[in-house]
């Protein structure tokens, strides 16, 4: 026991050299599933269309997925470290003018370690950017539309084997966000802090394995963040959304170098605040599988749909609690026609589909590799007067040191 706490510990110090890196290299970028990530950039979900709830390959996706699959763990300690580089190709044509995104280029690390306590008992932590939106179109004339909006999440899970095939794990995040937002060039850069928690539970029944898994809204206040009139600022409150997952991935009874999962992921979008004004409902399918070439190399690839994020019936006359916006020296009131224009250049994930691929190389017992590309993508949209085009790629990997 205390060989593998000063293990831990080890892990822990060499996770501290990863974080300087994160907080000054990432950006912010949305992604099928809205402004929340979920296990779309770690190293081995990535590869496989976003799945790792049920049956996952690497310490991120059982510390930020589903805490009941942390038992799963061979040996007595594994850290993985990554990133997954990204580039957005987002257009908007509005009022006659077509402008392109300047924020093209994203950079997200990730860092997690799962250490086992006791037969029935295993632990994991890990840091990375949990949500996130990013868009600058100060190329257009019509007010230099920009946001940046960054949440970087801390995790702390356990998992607990109640018999051989039943465990169930609980999580916690603590929060760290930031958001600067200029709908028409009044913009300003806040912070705030906060905290979600999750509840998960795994069930093999031989051929297969069942999971499903709770995490609660995530509750972010920032004050003064947008000028609203003369010498006027408004707080804003955004609520990343409820999700429940549910999946079912194969085990060895049913192939034994094949996996196979798939996920559905519900977000409760419209019981978020700010979200709920411009945004609805999702459901996001998710499947992905991993072949073993041989003992060393490891096949994957993936898919994923989401169901159409944008909300287009209902729209009011604010966003949030913000009803006005201090345009000229005056303060305008806020329409739904701006509305269509705010989710036309800040809040526009619309690719409905991502397909992935990658490979995991073990270099030694303890040490191994994973690499991963995808492409993103949807229909071009219409909204209101505004025109939209977007497309995302992705390329990544990461390394696992297990012991």
């Amino acid at each position: 026991m205390k060989q593998n706490v000063k293990k831990f510990n080890r892990i822990i110090k060499l996770s501290a050299f990863g974080i300087t890196g994160l907080l000054i290299s990432t950006s912010s970028i949305a992604t099928t599933i809205g402004s929340d990530f979920n296990l779309k950039f770690n190293p081995t979900s990535a590869a496989m269309g976003g799945v790792g709830y049920v049956a996952p390959q690497d310490a991120v996706a059982s510390v930020y997925g589903n805490a009941a699959t942390l038992t799963q763990l061979k040996g007595d300690t594994d850290f993985t470290f990554g990133a997954t580089y990204a580039n957005v190709d987002n257009t908007i044509e509005t009022g006659g003018v077509k402008g392109d995104i300047e924020f093209e280029h994203y950079l997200l690390p990730t860092i997690a370690v799962r250490q086992r306590i006791t037969d029935n008992l295993v632990i994991g932590g890990g840091l990375q950017l949990v949500s996130g939106l990013g868009s600058d179109y100060r190329s257009l004339p019509l007010g230099d539309p920009t946001v940046t909006f960054m949440t970087f999440g801390a995790n702390m899970a356990a998992g607990y084997a109640l018999t051989p095939k039943t465990s169930i794990g609980v999580s916690m995040t603590l929060a760290y966000s930031i958001l600067e937002i200029g709908l028409v060039s009044n913009t300003g850069i806040q912070e705030t802090f906060g905290v979600r928690g999750g509840l998960g539970i795994t069930h093999d029944i031989g051929p297969v394995m069942l999971s499903a898994n709770y995490n609660s809204e995530l509750n972010l206040d920032f004050d003064n963040v947008v000028q609203s009139g003369p010498d006027q600022y408004q707080s804003l409150t955004l609520e990343q959304p409820q999700e429940f997952i549910i999946g079912v991935a194969s085990t060895p009874a049913m192939w034994t170098d094949l996996l196979v999962e798939a996920n559905v992921i519900y977000k409760n979008w419209d019981n978020s605040e700010l979200y709920k004004d411009i945004w609805k409902d999702t459901y996001t399918f998710q499947l992905g599988g991993q072949y073993a070439l041989n003992n060393k190399i490891k096949l994957r690839a993936g898919y994923s749909y989401t169901t159409d994020l944008l909300k287009k019936n209902g729209l009011g006359n604010s966003v949030g609690k913000l009803d006005s916006l201090n345009i000229g020296g005056a303060a305008v009131p806020i329409n739904p026609a701006l509305i269509q224009f705010i989710q036309s250049t800040l809040a526009d994930p619309f690719w409905n589909n991502n397909i992935t691929a990658g490979v995991g190389y073990a270099f030694t017992d303890s040490i191994s590799a994973d690499l991963h590309v995808g492409y993103g993508w949807g229909s071009d949209q219409t909204i209101g007067a505004n025109k939209v085009e977007t497309s995302v790629y992705t390329a990544g990997g990461g390394v696992t040191w297990a012991f």
